[in-house]
């Protein structure tokens, strides 16, 4: 909670980054090189400095467990709802960078508390159709997650394999798939390069067409304003029903907040607070410095004098923080609250509160890091 109002951390993941993830024809040298950039591009740079909260690298690399990352959000933190994303990445991982299956095992465990974002992989051919259902009749999803490509190098054009979001033969039939199945909650990876060869998939262009062709459909930017940022704010303008999703752009505001202001300032600018999302991308990083670095934050005096940014007002954080992803999914934000209060976690996050034990003493105990 933040001033007494529900706080909904837009992306959360279970990296499960350990050998015995690595997919056998991925050689090791190109799978531990993915980590070791995933660690030090979003993790060492952006996590705060404060004691406890830097994992090394074999700490990052440890295979998360639902507990554990249950544990960092509910009660080292003040997120109440977490929004978990499957993720796969074909190239690179057996069971996926996020499984999947640890987000079942949260949504089952803490209905109250976990939104499903379902991995989706149009590169896949329709058997992926089929999969969407099944794995929607296994667990009810709540969202489906894309990334514009699989990993995969195309030995024709020596770049990654890659989805545009605006191809009408291979990604509109899934987004058909997903109204159909009662679920018209997308989100799409972009402004975070992934992959080899040109930025195409990676901008965010692909995703106002398909806003477009599917008006029913809420199509969220994960990312948003990360790079291509005029465009992303642009995107807020013209199409009511695209969602910035903040996942490790948030970040930015514990150690870099003057490029956090340019970006929350521009997106505000053109596209208002309404569909705004926070998002920690944790277990990338802690989520608490996060919220505690955004709630204190003003919007400086010169940018908004410099720039025509607006300041950015607790009325704004608290939509941001919680009431548009609530309002993306339907729900009450204060009738959530109330489901939730007194429960377990509710209990445990007041027990540690008294304590203060350090940062992400869960998953460090298991695999036998020495806490803080």
């Amino acid at each position: 909670m933040w001033n007494g109002n529900l706080v909904i951390d837009g992306v959360a993941h279970a990296y499960t980054f350990e050998d015995e993830n690595r997919l056998a024809s991925c050689p090791p040298e190109v799978y531990n090189g993915l980590v070791d950039w995933i660690h030090g591009f979003l993790h060492v740079p952006l996590e705060s400095q404060e004691p406890g909260y830097l994992l090394s690298r074999a700490e990052f690399a440890a295979n998360w467990h639902a507990e554990d990352l249950a544990s960092v959000f509910f009660e080292e933190s003040d997120v109440d709802v977490i929004a978990y994303h499957g993720v796969e990445i074909a190239a690179f991982f057996a069971r996926g960078s996020s499984p999947w299956s640890i987000g079942v095992e949260l949504k089952q465990a803490y209905p109250d508390r976990v939104l499903l974002y379902c991995p989706v992989d149009p590169l896949k051919g329709p058997s992926e159709l089929e999969q969407m259902e099944a794995r929607h009749a296994e667990c009810p999803v709540d969202g489906w997650k894309f990334y514009p490509t699989n990993g995969l190098i195309d030995p024709a054009t020596s770049n990654v394999y890659t989805a545009l979001f605006d191809d009408r033969e291979l990604s509109f039939p899934y987004f058909e798939k997903a109204r159909e199945l009662g679920v018209p909650r997308v989100a799409v990876h972009k402004a975070m390069p992934v992959g080899p060869g040109p930025l195409d998939k990676d901008n965010v262009h692909d995703v106002s067409t398909a806003a477009v062709a599917f008006p029913d459909i809420q199509f969220e930017v994960v990312h948003s304003g990360w790079a291509f940022l005029e465009d992303s704010a642009l995107q807020l303008m013209l199409h009511p029903n695209i969602w910035a999703n903040l996942e490790s752009v948030a970040n930015f505001v514990v150690r870099q907040p003057r490029k956090f202001a340019h970006i929350i300032g521009t997106l505000l600018q053109h596209g208002g607070d309404g569909r705004i999302m926070f998002g920690s991308g944790c277990s990338v990083a802690h989520p608490q410095p996060i919220l505690e670095a955004f709630a204190r934050f003003q919007m400086p005096e010169d940018l908004m004098e410099g720039y025509g940014y607006p300041a950015v007002t607790d009325e704004m954080k608290r939509r941001m923080f919680g009431e548009n992803m609530a309002r993306l999914h339907g729900f009450d934000p204060v009738e959530r609250a109330a489901a939730l209060a007194g429960d377990e976690w509710t209990q445990r996050r007041a027990a540690r509160r008294a304590g203060e034990p350090s940062p992400w003493r869960a998953h460090r105990a298991r695999h036998g890091f020495a806490t803080v």
